[in-house]
């Protein structure tokens, strides 16, 4: 076993074979290499020691740190497998067939004891998808999906059959708890002729009643995923079909869980689709990507509350690295590749980088690499995988022909969480030193600046706002900000236009009589919306009145901001600075209340 913060190591399946290779460094020799272009699929234990594959012939289960085989299984079919959490356990699918001639097909989902290479289990399993058994962490209870039900087995011995069961009319999905006992189920029960949908918890084997529901009507498809302490699920849930034709993927929604029976629906602030979420590693937050291009991202705390806006961008994927101090949001699919890494301690974004065309990311057990790459039959063209470090950028690119599938060997405990490393001097970050393709403009417009925005960029939310709105309204601010943008759109085309006609420096009648035409029409909105402003505010009056009426708004702001402060949401710096100069503004309001009462009574 390697000692601790060994060289990460990875597997790769491509039309050459299976390797396992331990490094990021180039050119370094694999520990096992099996070649041969009919690999169906790859597989790491949880702990990282052992590593099997299927190569078209048989299940190969070897060990990662020598490459020594420890056992082999006869199925050339496999296209799935999985291993128990203590690797006692190997199962693997493969797709269901009747053969001609034969009236019902053969077993297709088996369950074998490595140690011993004993077929421990075996059952007709149609569907690939829900196909895999579910252990607890100890391996004392086995879990498998059937028709409306759930059945339990003794996770070391499955010649007693089963021992417990789950019944409920309409049981689709389940998901067993991770962490220790008592474990959970969490359960999806599709609803029918009318009645809603609902995911229930149990405590096993109570389910006699549930810790916590929650129903909803919106739901063809769900995902459930446990936070790893075990005591919180995050329900997402998905139509086929979004009715407001506001989605081409459906309408998606997202639920949040707890044993001790909280059940709330997340709330979002922006329309669209849920992309990603990520719990982070240890269970009190998450963090969700949601709504219409660009997408915001935000973090949530263990009782569902947003606590952070990161803003908005081309993002669809959210993952947090395995020690939780740095969470990425990156944008792939139909996105350019863009990678966000935000150190989470202080929310601060760290570094970006580009990983173009990628179909696969994981971060390394190390916390400090991550793992791209474009597979096949996704992507056809330029596969290959491409190992960066998440300050330095990139380290290794190993371009494919085929490439299917590569993976981190997982590493549990065996890295020490070290500071965030210091960004380098220079550009480090795309793969290619190529720059990226422009828009393409029209001759006449090339060489100044664009009035044109593909997407309306989106502050974040918690930022403080009032640097440059002179304490106008956000409604008013708008107006404002769209008005100086018409001023400078009139400007550069004055400008432009002058340009194109070449010789003289000075504008001709003409376009001075537009350009003070142009002012006169902008300057007549500005007028009218500053006095409806003035008008709903009860602006007017001495300069001092003024001063008092912004006084009295930064000390509403600092209430605002001392609520949020008392329910334990992230403040920014400026925000906890503002609340510092509380007493400060309260003596000059003081002052300044004083000073008008005298001037009036003079």
């Amino acid at each position: 076993m390697a000692g601790r913060n060994p060289a990460p190591a990875f597997a790769v399946r491509s039309c050459e074979g299976v390797s396992l290779f331990r490094g990021v460094e180039k050119g370094a020799a694999p520990i096992i290499k099996d070649e041969g272009n009919a690999a169906r699929c790859i597989v790491f234990s949880p702990d990282g020691q052992l590593f099997a594959w299927c190569n078209g012939k048989s299940i190969v289960v070897a060990e990662v740190g020598t490459g020594r085989k420890v056992t082999e299984f006869p199925r050339s079919r496999t296209t799935a497998m999985v291993f128990s959490p203590k690797r006692t356990f190997l199962a693997a699918w493969e797709g269901y067939q009747i053969k001609p001639g034969a009236t019902s097909g053969a077993n297709n989902m088996a369950i074998w004891n490595i140690a011993t290479g004993e077929l421990v289990f075996e059952c007709i399993q149609k569907r690939m998808d829900g196909w895999e058994p579910q252990w607890t962490d100890d391996e004392s209870l086995c879990a498998r999906n059937v028709t409306n039900q759930v059945d339990f087995y003794e996770g070391q011995n499955f010649a007693k059959g089963i021992v417990n069961r789950l019944q409920l009319p309409g049981l689709e999905k389940f998901s067993l708890s991770p962490g220790a006992a008592p474990y959970k189920i969490s359960a999806f029960i599709a609803g029918k002729k009318g009645a809603p949908s609902s995911v229930r918890l149990y405590e096993i084997p109570r389910f006699e009643s549930g810790l916590s529901n929650k129903s909803f009507y919106k739901a063809d498809k769900v995902d459930m995923v446990w936070n790893k302490q075990g005591t919180a699920v995050l329900v997402s849930t998905q139509t086929e079909v979004d009715k407001t034709g506001q989605s081409y993927y459906g309408e998606t929604n997202l639920y949040y869980l707890t044993a001790a029976g909280l059940s709330v629906a997340v709330q979002l602030d922006k329309q669209g689709p849920i992309s990603d979420f990520d719990w982070s590693p240890d269970g009190t937050e998450f963090v969700v990507v949601y709504g219409f291009m660009p997408a915001r991202a935000a973090l949530f705390n263990k009782t569902g509350d947003r606590v952070k806006d990161f803003g908005s961008g081309p993002r669809n994927l959210v993952k947090y690295s395995p020690h939780g101090n740095i969470i990425c949001l990156a944008g792939f699919g139909n996105l350019r590749g863009e990678v966000e890494l935000w150190g989470r301690e202080k929310c601060q974004l760290l570094n970006k980088l580009q990983a173009s065309d990628s179909t696969v990311f994981e971060w390394g057990p190390d916390s400090r690499h991550i793992l791209t790459a474009t597979t096949s039959p996704r992507l056809k063209v330029d596969n290959g995988h491409k190992i960066w470090h998440y300050m330095n950028g990139l380290v290794l690119e190993v371009p494919c022909k085929e490439l299917w599938d590569v993976k981190w060997c997982p590493a549990p405990g065996q890295y020490d969480e070290r500071p965030i490393s210091p960004k380098p001097s220079g550009a480090v970050q795309t793969a290619a030193a190529a720059a990226k393709p422009g828009v393409y403009r029209p001759p006449g417009a090339r060489g100044a600046p664009s009035t044109i925005k593909l997407h309306e960029e989106e502050e974040k939310e918690d930022e403080d706002d009032e640097k440059e709105g002179d304490g106008l309204s956000k409604a008013a601010l708008k107006n404002k900000k769209k008005r100086e943008a018409k001023a400078r759109a009139a400007a550069l085309a004055a400008a432009a236009e002058g340009a194109g006609a070449g010789a003289s420096a000075e504008l001709t009648k003409d376009r001075k009589a537009a350009l003070e035409a142009a002012r006169v029409v902008l300057a007549e909105p500005a007028k009218a919306a500053a006095a409806a402003e003035s008008a709903a505010s009860g602006e007017g009056g001495s300069e001092g009145e003024k001063k008092l009426r912004n006084l009295n708004k930064k000390l509403r702001q600092i209430d605002e901001l001392k609520e949020k402060q008392a329910r334990g949401e992230f403040l920014q710096a400026n925000q906890v600075e503002k609340i510092q100069a509380e007493a400060s503004v309260k003596e000059e309001i003081r002052a300044l209340e004083a000073q008008l009462a005298a001037a009036k009574v003079k």
